[in-house]
């Protein structure tokens, strides 16, 4: 019962009650003000509780730490699973998870649609950072000093009619994408492909991810592009909300 109580205490903080004194603790808990100092002593001793000015408590930076070891934890794949599926069934198309690695880019997850698509969507492919919207939702949030090292080390070379061959014209159009919130490509990487793409970033405000759908030219040219754009920010959020 000690143990819970304290627990009831701790949850009793929240971004609307970051400090709170111990009278407006034990009113909202129905305690005596003396069992509250009791367990607050402990939370305090431990660390847990800091005495944010006199009288007033709020949590302390033990749980930066706990933070910390969590996300170091966090399995993005798994957490990003069910949002992932949603998001298939919701668009019909196939939804990508992708993260930035040494100038490229690696597909972590991805859940097919059940229509045969010729798109880089297995775990594990690496892909290029400067095409399809699946990358440059990330390459958009990287910085001008990336996106000037993949060029300068002829890292760019041209897929198809469609793929972005010039520093300058990618850097606006990473602007259009940053402006927008998400990136759009049609046939850049793979031909008669299509796809939506949108950045992840996590509680720190850090990129790392993207999440997209893909699929043919013509089935997307007939879904209103703001439906997609809809269900593809309801899955990030989804995402960075466990993040």
């Amino acid at each position: 019962m000690s143990a819970e109580k304290t627990l009831e205490i701790l949850e009793l903080f929240d971004f609307e009650s970051r400090t709170l004194s111990v009278p407006e603790i034990a009113a909202k808990l129905q305690q005596p003000q003396s069992s509250v100092y009791r367990h607050m002593r402990v939370l305090k001793e431990k660390g847990y509780i800091i005495e944010y000015s006199p009288g007033l408590y709020s949590l302390g930076y033990i749980f930066l730490k706990l933070a910390k070891i969590v996300k170091m934890d966090i399995n993005l794949p798994a957490v990003a699973q069910d949002a992932m599926r949603e998001l298939t069934r919701a668009t019909g198309e196939t939804s990508i998870l992708l993260v930035p690695s040494n100038l490229q880019a690696v597909c972590l997850a991805s859940v097919p649609s059940g229509h045969p698509i010729k798109v880089s969507s297995e775990q594990g492919t690496i892909v290029p950072l400067y095409g399809g919207a699946s990358s440059k939702a990330l390459l958009a949030y990287m910085g001008d000093r990336v996106v000037e090292e993949i060029f300068n080390t002829n890292m760019v070379k041209r897929h198809t009619e469609h793929t972005i061959l010039s520093i300058d014209e990618m850097k606006n159009h990473l602007a259009d994408i940053r402006e927008k919130g998400y990136a759009v490509s049609v046939s850049e990487i793979d031909y008669g492909v299509t796809a939506y793409g949108m950045p992840i970033f996590d509680s720190d405000g850090k990129l790392v991810a993207s999440l997209s759908i893909a699929g043919p030219k013509e089935r997307l040219e007939n879904k209103r592009v703001e439906e997609i754009v809809i269900a593809l920010k309801d899955a990030v959020e989804k995402i960075q909300d466990q993040i």
